[in-house]
C-alpha cells in the first residue's frame, strides 16, 4: 500500500498547518499540498518544503473537490496505491494511519468492496467525539463510537483523515466539482454506495478538527459557525442532494429539515444576519434551478 497524504489549504495559519504535515508525513510515502489560491501562498510554499512534501499551486480558488481531484490525479500519476485526504486543521496522532491500513485490508479481506476508511476524529469546538450516521427508511440513526473498537458502517465519513484507495475512485468516480464546498465528501459517499461500496469509521483512530470557527446551541445540538458564504454553499447543496435519486430517503428529509433550520439559527442567533439571509435564499434558488460551481457575484 503506498499513500500519498492530500492536504488542501486556503488561506491557512502556517503553524497550525506546519503541526499538520509534520503529523501526517510520517506515516505516508509522500505528501502533496493543492493550494486554492493563498494570500500567503509563497508562505504555504516554505512551510511544505521544509516539511518534505511537494506543492501544486492554482491561483485561484478553484474549491476543494477539484483541488482534491487534483491530488488524485498526482497520486495516479506517480504510482500510488491510496490517498489519505487532509484539511489545513487536521492534526493526526501517531500511527492513526497505520490504524486505518490494518482497517482497511481486514475489511476488504472480509467484505470486499470498501469505499473509505476514516478516523473518529475529535472536533475542537464542540469538544466531541463524531459519530456513524446511518439511514434506515425514514430513520436516521447517529450511533457513539465510545464504546467500540471495531470499525463501524457510516452512511458517510468526512473527507479529512479518510484513506481511500485509487481502484474506488475509478470505480466510483471522483469527487464533484460543481459543489465547490460543503457536502462533497457526503455526496461522494452516497454515490459509492449506490455503486456497492461502503464507508467505515476506525473508533481507534484519533485526529483532531476544528469545525467552522465555533457553535451555536440549538436545542440538544450544536450548530458549527461558517464565514457566512459557507451558509450558501451548504444550503444549496443539501437542496441538490435531497433531490438526488441516490440520496437515502431518511438523508433526503434531514436535508431539507435542516436547511429551514438553517434559516432560522443564521439569520438570529449569529453575526451578519441579513447577508446570511440573502446568502442562503440565493442558495435555495440555485439549488432549485440546479446551478452549481463557484458563487459569482
Amino acid at each position: 500500500m503506498r499513500i500519498l497524504a492530500v492536504a488542501v489549504t486556503y488561506n491557512p495559519e502556517l503553524a497550525l498547518l506546519a503541526q499538520v504535515l509534520g503529523s501526517a508525513l510520517p506515516q505516508v510515502q509522500d505528501l502533496v499540498v493543492v493550494d486554492n489560491g493563498s494570500t500567503n501562498a509563497k508562505d504555504i510554499r516554505q512551510v511544505v518544503t521544509q516539511a518534505g512534501g511537494q506543492v501544486i499551486a492554482n491561483e485561484r480558488n478553484i474549491g476543494i473537490a477539484a483541488a482534491q481531484n487534483q491530488g488524485v490525479a498526482r497520486a495516479r500519476v506517480d504510482g500510488f496505491t491510496h490517498v489519505l485526504l487532509l484539511d489545513q486543521d487536521t492534526v493526526l496522532a501517531p500511527g492513526m494511519v497505520a490504524d486505518l491500513t490494518e482497517n482497511l485490508t481486514a475489511l476488504e479481506q472480509g467484505q470486499g468492496r470498501i469505499a473509505a476508511i476514516g478516523p473518529a476524529y475529535y472536533e475542537l469546538n464542540s469538544q466531541r467525539q463524531t459519530r456513524a450516521y446511518r439511514a434506515d427508511g425514514l430513520r436516521l440513526s447517529r450511533l457513539s463510537l465510545a464504546n467500540e473498537t471495531r470499525p463501524v458502517a457510516s452512511d458517510f465519513i468526512i473527507a479529512s483523515g479518510s484513506l481511500i484507495p485509487l481502484s474506488v475512485l475509478e470505480a466510483v468516480g471522483t469527487f464533484k466539482e460543481d459543489l465547490f464546498i460543503d457536502l462533497v465528501d457526503v455526496e461522494w459517499c452516497f454515490r459509492a454506495r449506490t455503486a456497492g461500496y461502503r464507508s467505515y469509521l476506525s473508533p481507534t483512530a484519533a485526529v483532531e478538527h476544528r469545525l467552522g470557527s465555533g457553535t451555536v446551541q440549538i436545542g440538544p445540538r450544536e450548530v458549527a459557525v461558517h464565514v457566512p458564504v459557507r451558509n450558501y454553499y451548504w444550503v444549496r447543496n443539501a437542496l441538490w442532494l435531497a433531490r438526488q435519486p441516490y440520496t437515502p430517503l431518511a438523508w433526503r428529509i434531514y436535508f431539507t429539515s435542516r436547511s429551514l433550520a438553517f434559516l432560522a439559527t443564521y439569520t438570529t442567533l449569529v453575526d451578519k444576519r441579513m447577508l446570511r439571509l440573502q446568502l442562503m435564499i440565493r442558495g435555495i434558488r440555485d439549488s432549485l434551478a440546479s446551478r452549481l460551481g463557484p458563487l459569482n457575484g
